[in-house]
């Protein structure tokens, strides 16, 4: 339990009583300096604050993955989130402040966080301190992904979007309300229907997150230059068609065996979904900077080829 009262958070607004800290000592951890396994979780949440680092178990690197594309489950947590002292998934759910945490803390030497940030206000963090990747798919494949989550059970949708992604998955949502979601046709003639404001809110998601700094916001033509800029930041890009190469230099920069890395595989029917929507003329004019950006991504990938 906290027992300590941090002052300025009360003067700043950020807490009410400011009882939000404690200290450990061995009157509450027995041999709690010579402990080798020692971490420390949020009670009601299970939120993990500290891990003990040892440096002769985990991974002695620093890396932060950027997922770019909404509704789908991390792959790379599960495989890699074992091998850090401190590691954390879906950072997106956690909010602004404890992001910037997250990218604060240098006495952490083996660390591994991952999630959909807007990356704008971290980017100085990025080469200095962190090996970075960001990881992206074709933008129809995309929005097949967040069509295709739709369809699951609430509570999953709840636990895997942050409030604000989850508000603007609602539109679209009860845009498909009724719509037989495992039948691509069926998604493709009702999306040619869809009103201005549905087009509106799928608008440019992955140059809305590289350059914006809340979902829905940050996606115009303009923004494409910065997206570009945001993107060289990273040192490296996980494509979500083929991880053939990009996993080869993530496995040497992390020092791990290549198998260690988990397959990325686009399910068949989000594929066919995708496959379904490259012929909707306003759909591909919604998502025409996103597309911009990943075909320039296409290109230096190609150039980049021995």
């Amino acid at each position: 339990a906290c027992d300590e009262v941090i002052h300025d958070l009360v003067r700043i607004g950020r807490h009410e009583t400011g009882l939000t800290s404690f200290s450990l000592n061995e009157s509450h951890v027995f041999d709690l300096a010579s402990a080798r396994d020692l971490s420390i979780h949020d009670a009601e949440t299970g939120f993990l604050i500290y891990r003990r680092n040892l440096p002769d178990t985990y991974l002695q690197k620093r890396f932060f993955r950027l997922e770019t594309t909404q509704a789908v489950a991390s792959a790379y947590a599960p495989a890699l989130l074992p091998y850090f002292a401190y590691g954390m998934p879906d950072v997106q759910l956690y909010g602004h402040e404890t992001i910037s945490q997250l990218f604060n803390l240098p006495q952490y030497a083996s660390m591994f966080f991952e999630g959909r940030v807007h990356i704008t206000a971290h980017l100085k963090y990025l080469n200095d301190q962190f090996l970075s990747a960001v990881s992206v798919v074709d933008p129809f494949v995309a929005l097949a992904f967040s069509i295709d989550f739709l369809g699951h059970d609430d509570h999953l949708v709840l636990r895997q979007l942050e409030e604000r992604e989850y508000g603007t998955l609602l539109p679209l949502a009860g845009f498909f309300d009724g719509v037989a979601l495992n039948q691509p046709e069926a998604v493709r003639k009702h999306m040619k229907a869809a009103p201005q404001d549905i087009l509106m809110g799928l608008e440019s998601p992955l140059v809305g997150l590289l350059t914006g700094h809340t979902p829905g916001v940050g996606g115009a033509r303009g923004a494409i230059p910065k997206a570009l800029d945001t993107l060289s930041m990273f040192d490296m890009v996980l494509f979500g068609h083929d991880t053939t190469g990009s996993h080869r230099l993530l496995a040497s920069a992390l020092g791990v065996h290549e198998t260690l890395l988990p397959q990325i595989i686009v399910p068949p029917h989000v594929q066919a979904i995708a496959d379904a929507l490259r012929d909707v003329p306003v759909l591909e004019a919604a998502l025409e900077n996103d597309l911009i950006v990943y075909h320039c991504l296409e290109q230096a990938a190609d150039a980049a080829l021995p």
